[in-house]
């Protein structure tokens, strides 16, 4: 491979998150030692949702109603969109991810 053309991913994802960020959120963080079952799981509504480039890496940030707050920068995750949920992966191992997905209102 000669030519690697690399796609705006966090924008994707970025812009996704905001256009859900009024739906209730389900946040499953899983971590290398417990594949099976998440680390960290969050049912809440995001306050906000924000990017910024620092230092030449796109961040996204999201605040959830009382105060628990996430972080992804693109030296560290690489992230998608699939099946409607936004997947950050670590780029430093294959076993840790983070699955935001977004449920129905009743």
């Amino acid at each position: 491979m000669t030519k690697v053309t690399k796609f705006p991913s966090f924008v994707s994802s970025y812009r996704y998150l905001e256009e859900n960020k009024e739906e209730v959120t389900l946040v499953e963080f899983y971590h290398h030692d417990m594949p099976s079952e998440p680390s960290v799981s969050v049912v809440d509504h995001m306050d906000s949702v924000f990017t910024d480039n620092i230092e030449g890496s796109m961040h996204i940030g999201i605040r959830f109603d009382g105060g628990t707050d996430l972080s992804f920068d693109d030296k560290n995750y690489n992230t998608n969109i699939s099946n409607g949920s936004v997947i950050f992966s670590s780029k430093h191992d294959n076993e840790t991810y983070c699955i935001i997905d977004f449920m129905e209102r009743k």
